[in-house]
């Protein structure tokens, strides 16, 4: 079981109330009973707990295929390079102190 079906797991069964026996990389998301509105909250936990946007979520499909799906997603995102914007500016206290 990969760790993203285990995440998949622990939110359906801490979020929405499925009984973890139920949950297993088979069940699709309408035997789960997941209306549209829960669909959606599903998506949004996904992303913010998995890291992966999983827009297309059906209720036809299953546990399985979400979690490789979130997978595949997370594989192909490039790996974040730092940019000007997010690395800290240099101090140049510290440097001008030393020269005093």
């Amino acid at each position: 079981m990969s760790d993203t079906f285990t995440v998949l797991r622990d939110c359906l069964v801490a979020e929405f109330d499925v009984p973890a026996d139920r949950v297993e990389p088979g069940a699709t998301l309408a035997s789960l009973e997941l209306d549209s509105l829960a669909l959606v909250e599903l998506s949004l936990l996904v992303e913010e707990r998995i890291g992966a946007t999983v827009s297309d979520i059906r209720p036809e499909s299953t546990l399985g295929d979400l979690a490789a799906h979130a997978d595949a997603v997370r594989a192909a995102a490039p790996a974040a390079v730092p940019t000007a914007s997010t690395v800290p500016a240099a101090s140049t206290t510290l440097a001008s102190s030393a020269v005093s």
